[in-house]
């Protein structure tokens, strides 16, 4: 009896135990899942409150951009103008902008500090700082964000860029003007050496042999194409987003570099007939033939010869050049504030054979005989010519000499209304570089034609904005006192051609070449370096290594026609250094740009806020 009431007594302690063990692991449970929901809800608000402060910066850094767009207006102002705007926007937001978001939480952000940017007075660098409180947490951002204009072009960054523009493929569905056939694709022919990286937003196309024209359609045996890397590099760098293909057939020249897949075959016609003689049946018959190009975007060995560049992937940067409307930046009228710089000549082209010198003036050159006056005429200068603004409604010409330089300089820029034709038009293949007019040539300059650079030794430091096509032969151009640049952006064509035809010492011309439209250059008779680059909607550049001439010059050489060329086993054993065509990356051509950017008059645009440091306390 004693045994079983002890069992009962156990019983009943281990169940209260065991109750008791279970109630404190509950307790602890409960305790711990109540700590961690409040943990979660923390952490949550606090992630609120940092994404409040982001949308903080993200707000007040739209508000900024969207009132300097609205303060430049349609027109664009003048640089002071646009400083002293940009000034004023931006200590208006010392004060701040608070918004209540609502149930999520609210942020406050404001500029705290405002510095100036080197070598850009149309710059700011500001310290915005952000807070976002979520449910009485609070999260602060500091940010650093520049503000202005004229920024520096991510096309500048490139050797060779071709590249496509949306924008102006939807204008071409309304006006074939603006259509490109084979848009976005890089033609490398034979011997072409490049040094320096690449953007290419098509396809790139290479073969052994360089194109050109000698009374008919030739392909002339050369080598693979060569991309050298820049000194710090170990390789050059090719942002494609097409493939790499190569051909080694002599394709129409035209219809090849209008191709836009060369993955698919060709389908041709052909008049067949059966039957017998005397009672033909006949019909035209479609042939397609495979594609004679070959994908090698994995193996680039095959399409380029020397070091190998290497392929990367990135979003391409949209450059917005707006040509066009630059107008508004150099255009101004005639009126009370301009002095007219007269001539009594009364050729067709009304030329100045004197110096000309108004530096800090409003001009436009002005026909005068017999008291009666016209600036509705073309004009020519031939001597040394300085302006501070300078306008034309018609074409102009700037002459030299072969004895010594001319030199003519637009401070703040010029607005040519018609063509601008620079050098001697008459020289030919036949004349010497030392019968080439000297010319220097300074200052920003907007074309509303054509632009021709003709039989001319320059020294040039300027940008051109080119409505229509620009042709460049028989010169050479270096920059102006080492430093200066050709920089011309073309809404037409760009043809460098005929430059040191035959000669084995190259045309050098120090310059960047941006087309809305087509590239086409030469170096196959020709023989030209160019330090700085390209870029255009499609590019074609033909090339071969060593020697061209009219005579043969050696037991290999090639003869083409009635000229000669170095032949192909020739071309092997020589360096890229031999081309006939090099282009060799400027690293001083951003900085050149710059310089002449900050000399045009009027600001017509707003750059992008970029963010340059983010700190999240």
């Amino acid at each position: 009896m004693r045994l079983t009431n002890n069992e009962k007594g156990y019983s009943l302690l281990l169940t209260m135990f065991v109750f008791i063990l279970f109630t404190v692991l509950a307790m602890a449970l409960l305790t711990a899942t109540l700590t961690g929901s409040k943990r979660n809800q923390t952490s949550e608000h606090n992630i609120q409150a940092q994404e409040l402060a982001m949308m903080g910066i993200d707000h007040l850094t739209n508000q900024i951009n969207k009132d300097l767009k609205k303060g430049l207006g349609e027109n664009g102002l003048t640089q002071d103008q646009f400083k002293s705007i940009l000034e004023t926007t931006l200590n208006k937001y010392k004060s701040g902008v608070a918004i209540n978001t609502g149930e999520t939480g609210s942020y406050e952000a404001k500029i705290t500090n405002i510095d100036s940017v080197k070598d850009n007075s149309l710059k700011k660098r500001t310290t915005i700082v952000s807070t976002g409180i979520a449910d009485g947490k609070k999260k602060s951002i500091t940010t650093k964000v520049v503000f202005g204009a004229q920024s520096t072009l991510d096309t500048l960054k490139y050797t060779v860029g071709a590249y496509k523009s949306d924008e102006l493929s939807k204008k071409c569905n309304t006006n074939s003007e603006y259509c490109v056939k084979g848009e976005g694709n890089l033609f490398l022919h034979g011997g072409v050496s490049i040094k320096g990286d690449f953007k290419v937003d098509g396809n790139i196309i290479t073969t052994d042999r360089g194109y050109a024209y000698i009374r008919g359609q030739q392909w002339i045996p050369s080598v693979l194409p060569t991309a050298s890397p820049v000194e710090g590099q170990k390789a050059s760098h090719i942002v494609l987003k097409g493939n790499v293909y190569t051909f080694d057939h002599n394709p129409n020249y035209d219809k090849h570099i209008e191709t836009t897949n060369f993955n698919q075959g060709t389908t041709d016609k052909d008049w067949v007939c059966t039957g017998p003689w005397f009672w033909p049946k006949c019909k035209y018959v479609e042939k397609t033939t495979d594609s004679k190009y070959v994908n090698t975007t994995g193996d680039l060995s095959k399409a380029f010869s020397g070091t190998l560049p290497v392929i990367t992937q990135r979003e391409p940067v949209r450059d917005d050049i707006q040509i066009e409307n630059q107008k508004n930046v150099f255009y101004f009228p005639e009126g009370p504030s301009v002095i007219y710089a007269q001539t009594s000549d009364s050729s067709n082209v009304k030329t100045f054979y004197n110096d000309l010198n108004f530096k800090n003036n409003y001009v436009y050159p002005q026909y005068k005989v017999k008291g009666d006056t016209s600036t509705n005429e073309d004009f020519e200068f031939t001597g040394n010519n300085y302006f501070g603004n300078f306008a034309t409604k018609r074409s102009l010409y700037i002459r030299g000499s072969k004895s010594n330089f001319k030199e003519t300089k637009f401070e703040n820029g010029a607005y040519i209304g018609g063509n601008l034709i620079i050098g001697n038009t008459n020289i030919t293949e036949k004349n010497d570089p030392s019968d080439f007019d000297k010319i220097k040539l300074d200052g920003p300059i907007f074309v509303e034609g054509n632009v021709t650079i003709h039989g001319v030794n320059g020294q040039f430091n300027t940008i051109m904005y080119v409505k229509k096509d620009v042709t460049i032969e028989y010169s050479v151009i270096n920059g102006l006192n080492n430093t200066g640049s050709l920089i011309i952006f073309a809404g037409g064509d760009i043809k460098i051609r005929n430059n040191s035809l035959y000669q084995d010492n190259p045309s050098n011309i120090k310059g960047f070449f941006y087309s809305e439209k087509a590239l086409e250059m030469f170096g196959v008779g020709s023989n030209i370096k160019i330090e700085g680059g390209v870029s255009a909607r499609r590019i074609v550049l033909n090339a071969i290594r060593g020697k061209a001439s009219k005579t043969s010059f050696s037991s290999d050489s090639k003869k083409v026609d009635d000229d000669y060329y170095e032949g192909q086993a020739s071309q092997l054993k020589l360096p890229p250094e031999k081309s006939r065509l090099q282009i060799i990356y400027d690293p001083n051509i951003m900085n050149t740009y710059a310089d002449l950017k900050s000399r045009e008059p009027m600001v017509i645009s707003v750059d992008p806020p970029q963010i340059t440091e983010r700190k999240l306390e």
